[in-house]
Order: C-alpha cells, then sequence, then structure tokens
C-alpha cells in the first residue's frame, strides 16, 4: 500500500473520486467538504490517496479549520497517512471508530475524545403526528436561524458566546435545505439538511430552543427537512447523532433512521 499527497482538489477527485462515490454514505464528510474546495468555500489543507497494487483503496482529507477526516482509511494504511502528514499540525481527527484509533494511537499521546456519535440513514420515514406544520424557511427568518444556529453550537460544545457565533458562521453555509416547524404561526423547531452531494444529503443542525422542547418538534422538523432531501432527488438522507445524547438518538430512530457506523471525535487541543 503506499499513499499519495495531492496539492489540487481536482486533482486529487480525478484519483479518489470514483473510490468516494461508490459508498456515498459512510462518506459524505469527504464530499461535502471536497464539494466546498472545488467551488472554493473551503481550502484543502490535506488531501491523500490511499493505494494498493495501483487500485485505490482509501482517502484522507482536510479543510483548513476543520478536523483531519478519516472516514474513507483503511485502519492498517495509519502508518503511510502518519508518515504522509509529516510535521503537519492536526489537533483534532474525525470519523469511524476504528479508523480514528487508528491514527490517533500513532500520531502522538494524550489528547480527549469529544464526541461518541453514531451516523444513522433514513430507512422508511415515519412522520410524526406532531400539532404545528412545516414551511421552507425565507430570508426573514435568517436572523432567527443564525440566534438557534449559535445556540445550537453553544450548548452542544459548551462554548461561551463569542465562540459559539464564530463556529457558527464558519458552518453557516453548509446547509441546503432549511425548514421551520411552527406552531400556530410561531417557530419552535429547525431543521437543515446539506446540498444533495452522491445522492446523499446529511440532516444537521436540529435546534429546538428549552422552552419548546419534549412536544415532538424535532423530529416533526426533522422528518421535514428528510422530505425535503428526498424531493430533490437524493437516494440517500443521513445524519450524526452524539451517543451522549439519548433523546436525539430515540427521536431519530422513532422516525426511521437506522444505525450504520460508530464515529469518535478526537482532540489533542
Amino acid at each position: 500500500m503506499e499513499a499519495l499527497s495531492h496539492n489540487n482538489i481536482n486533482d486529487f477527485l480525478a484519483v479518489a473520486g470514483d473510490f468516494l462515490n461508490a459508498d456515498p454514505v459512510n462518506n459524505s464528510v469527504h464530499l461535502t467538504s471536497a464539494d466546498a474546495a472545488v467551488q472554493g468555500r473551503r481550502t484543502p489543507t490535506a488531501l491523500i490517496s490511499l493505494h494498493d497494487n495501483g487500485t485505490v483503496v482509501g482517502a484522507v482529507t482536510q479543510m483548513d479549520g476543520r478536523p483531519l477526516h478519516v472516514a474513507a482509511m483503511p485502519p492498517a494504511a495509519a502508518p503511510l497517512v502518519v508518515a504522509a502528514l509529516g510535521d503537519r499540525e492536526i489537533n483534532e481527527v474525525t470519523g469511524t471508530r476504528e479508523r480514528v484509533d487508528a491514527f490517533r494511537t500513532l500520531w502522538r499521546e494524550g489528547g480527549e475524545e469529544l464526541y461518541a456519535l453514531r451516523l444513522y440513514r433514513l430507512e422508511d420515514l415515519v412522520v410524526p403526528d406532531v400539532h404545528g406544520e412545516s414551511r421552507q424557511a425565507t430570508p426573514a427568518d435568517d436572523d432567527l436561524i443564525t440566534r438557534w444556529w449559535t445556540a445550537f453550537v453553544a450548548e452542544l460544545d459548551g462554548l461561551p458566546r463569542a465562540e459559539a457565533e464564530k463556529r457558527a458562521a464558519d458552518s453557516r453555509w453548509m446547509p441546503a435545505g432549511h425548514v421551520v416547524w411552527q406552531v400556530d404561526g410561531v417557530p419552535v423547531s429547525w431543521a437543515a439538511s446539506t446540498t444533495p452531494i452522491g445522492g446523499v444529503s446529511r440532516v444537521g443542525p436540529v435546534y429546538t430552543p428549552p422552552e419548546h422542547r419534549r412536544h415532538g418538534y424535532a423530529a416533526a422538523a426533522t422528518a421535514a427537512v428528510s422530505q425535503w432531501a428526498y424531493s430533490e432527488g437524493v437516494d440517500h438522507v443521513v445524519l450524526t447523532a452524539d451517543l451522549a445524547n439519548s433523546t436525539a438518538n430515540s427521536v431519530y430512530q422513532g422516525i426511521g433512521f437506522r444505525a450504520v457506523s460508530d464515529w469518535s471525535e478526537y482532540s489533542w487541543a
């Protein structure tokens, strides 16, 4: 096996694109990141293709300001990836658990797992019977979504508002579909989903303010944005849930999401 580093996103995709597109569910993050790089919204800092006897068998990507992504890296290739990265500063890695573990144990000592995650794919959508209705977000919802996105990041990562605002702004371009769930005209929940890439759309964020929780609104919003994604012609709708949040995992399973793989996000910061 050998690792080849690429300096250009188009060169990388010419080599590894078919491999990534062969499993768009597990490689959704790779594909959306690569698409962002092609469109000039992200700057690649690591693009590595992995080969075995001339056949592409894996890939590793990183965009500026984002974790190293190893979901498509065979665990056995971890030493090659470490060597290819050289002295680059890698403070965070994410991907399926066995691949993250293979990389981090070789990269350096210390650090901690930030999140234990589970990737889900929607099998048969069960639309919940919840009071209210969905609608597509409009430009008039921009301030509301910005506030809710910031609150989502602050709650998820335990960050002060200023840092949460910065992280939310950094990710704001990603979703293409925004659905607001409202009751009697009042917005009570929101769900977003990424631009369909490789026949896959990835749901997230999903946020309900504390005062509106425990009414099923998050499930309703998630189902609605999944229906939006299907209307855009996707083959698969996926999402990633924090395993520490048993309520969220139960909600997603209740509307038809089924586990695909377990993931980890690990940091040395």
